[in-house]
């Protein structure tokens, strides 16, 4: 069965300043995309937070267009929830949505991750994506498997793409010197899109697992280290239960969902990222953070050494 998973955020309103969301706008997004499936506009959903950005997940069948109202709509009653409340930085207009979306042909068995940021700052994932799909200490598979092995295509937002083994040099030129955004990734061996991103302020990723793409735990393991952000400080990764940031409204974070698409239904979340397995990566990007965020207005050029430090 076709599917498509689309992914938006946006921040109607922060809680006690920028860091949260009030359960009050998680509950007005929750009523819209209730009320949309008794309607049939989207298959099934899932509201969630990340940080002061809502997150809204949709499984779906029909033209996006529909649900970008459902979006915008959905938004528009959490901000008016905002206003009413006097949440942070409601008064300013609109809110900013962000996107992402992967159309696919389930299989069998489909697994696919959703990860959420809060103030990472474009081209965040790029190190991320790299990791997962083409770095084989990372991934074993691009060496075990033989449809890993083939590759994967890198689609950079301009539309340019690099065919990874063959254009590695490249293409790190190109998202790691350059920062410039991954949006998608795809399967030289099946055609399949496996990846898409958004790059906007908090950005989005979707990933498809398992063969013939790269396994779960492959596509976690990117981020047993903590990658400098697109703000220049680590992104750290963390459960749903420590989603919201207090120390100067950060540093950026990540959650992770995983969800099974079954026929209607998205089921799930699991909490991917909880694991204390990461303690690690937690435990490294609290200490670049404190390192960086010392610095006061020398802290870019402090960000630049934490990372070249953190790379030996």
């Amino acid at each position: 069965m076709d599917a498509t998973i689309s992914v938006y955020t946006g921040c109607a309103g922060g809680y006690v300043g920028g860091g949260g969301v009030h359960p009050a706008l998680i509950d007005a997004v929750r009523e819209s995309l209730s009320a949309a499936k008794e309607a049939g506009r989207l298959r099934d959903g899932f509201v969630a937070r990340c940080g002061d950005d809502i997150g809204l997940i949709c499984l779906h069948g029909g033209p996006r267009g529909s649900l970008d109202a459902l979006a915008f709509e959905a938004f528009t009653q959490a901000r008016a929830v905002a206003v009413r409340l006097a949440q942070h930085g409601s008064d300013n207009g609109g809110v900013r949505i962000e996107r992402a979306e992967l159309t696919l042909v389930s299989r069998a068995s489909e697994p696919v991750l959703v990860f959420l940021s809060d103030k990472a700052g474009p081209a965040t994932w790029n190190p991320y994506l790299y990791r997962m799909f083409a770095d084989p200490f990372t991934t074993p598979s691009l060496v075990s498997d033989p449809g890993v092995s083939e590759g994967f295509r890198f689609v950079l937002g301009a539309g340019e793409s690099y065919d990874l083994p063959e254009d590695l040099h490249v293409f790190l030129r190109a998202a790691g010197l350059e920062a410039r955004c991954v949006t998608r990734v795809v399967s030289r061996a099946t055609g399949a899109t496996v990846a898409v991103a958004s790059d906007g302020g908090d950005p989005v990723l979707i990933v498809r697992c398992e063969a013939p793409f790269p396994a779960v735990g492959e596509i976690l393991e990117a981020f047993a280290f903590p990658f400098v952000a697109g703000d220049g400080h680590p992104l750290l990764p963390v459960s749903t239960n420590e989603e919201s940031g207090s120390r100067c409204d950060g540093p950026p974070r990540a959650i992770g969902l995983g969800f099974q698409v079954a026929g209607d239904r998205l089921i799930g979340p699991r909490d991917m990222l909880a694991d204390p397995a990461f303690d690690g990566a937690r435990r490294t990007a609290r200490a670049a953070a404190d390192y960086i965020g010392r610095q006061g207005p020398f802290a870019r050029r402090a960000s630049e050494a934490a990372a070249e430090s953190l790379s030996l």
